[in-house]
């Protein structure tokens, strides 16, 4: 299995980190003070297995995730508290992080670890008048310059909940709609986002994971829809995850992935979650 491969698979896992409640009552305030879980290991049903490795500060330093006889690492970079930067170990790339003088991420920009290649691959977040992303440009940049290559749209209920996103390039427009959360959560926005970028960043980002660890909640069902030209639009993909939770904190995790189109590659995988 390539290292590629088994970045696919652990985003699955990645991208359910966190700590739950035990009832799904949300919390009275926001600001709410919540446990706050130090996860030690992931071990998914295909034997794919993740251990989580801290710093003297308690973050998060690298992530070791063995599948068989196949090892890899990623890498997180921090200034304090402050999440700056990850890789994956095999990669040339790096992804970093920029923030604005609220501590808003604005930026992500995927460049050469080296800085010897003159091109890179941009993130860019623009916020609306309540603070909530608004959308994200997705541009490459080489030495002829700034290219945009699709943009992404957000919205949101009357409560501030994310309702979809819909993502538009060439004649081809993808709608990713959270149809569900999951109960209250407790969690850090940089275990939910990869070192390449997946068909589910458009949710799973800095930007949008750190929106919703304000609101203590996770996407526990999306459904992607697909619009190419003047075709009628059809529904490509649903992922579904069960949260078996104790006082925020995760105890297993049941996912379920399926394609309307294809009921044969239909996914299931389960995840057990062990702590400090």
């Amino acid at each position: 299995m390539t290292k590629h491969a088994l970045s696919r698979l652990l985003i699955i896992g990645l991208a359910l980190l966190c700590a739950c409640k035990k009832h799904n009552d949300p919390p009275k305030d926001p600001e709410e003070n919540i446990p706050q879980y130090q996860l030690k290991a992931i071990t998914w049903s295909n034997g794919l297995k993740g251990e989580f490795v801290y710093n003297n500060e308690n973050n998060l330093q690298h992530i070791d995730y063995t599948f068989q006889n196949v090892g890899g690492r990623t890498v997180f970079g921090w200034n304090g508290k402050t999440f700056t930067e990850m890789y994956d170990d095999r990669s040339m790339y790096k992804n970093v992080y920029e923030y604005d003088a609220e501590g808003k991420p604005i930026r992500m920009r995927n460049l050469p670890r080296n800085g010897s290649i003159p091109a890179e691959y941009r993130f860019d977040f623009h916020y609306n008048a309540a603070k909530r992303i608004d959308s994200l440009q997705y541009s490459t940049i080489n030495e002829a310059g700034i290219k945009p290559k699709w943009l992404s749209t957000y919205e949101y209920n009357s409560t501030g909940d994310l309702l979809k996103v819909i993502t538009k390039y060439d004649d081809t427009e993808i709608t990713h709609t959270i149809d569900a959360y999951s109960p209250p959560v407790s969690f850090l926005p940089c275990h939910y986002i990869e070192t390449t970028m997946n068909e589910n960043y458009v949710i799973y980002n800095l930007g949008i994971m750190t929106q919703l660890q304000k609101q203590h909640k996770l996407p526990s069902k999306v459904t992607r829809v697909v619009r190419t030209g003047s075709e009628p639009s059809y529904v490509d993909k649903i992922e579904e995850q069960i949260f078996t939770v104790n006082d925020y904190k995760i105890e297993k995790i049941n996912t379920m992935i399926s394609y309307p189109g294809m009921p044969g590659y239909t996914n299931k995988l389960e995840a057990i979650y062990s702590y400090f």
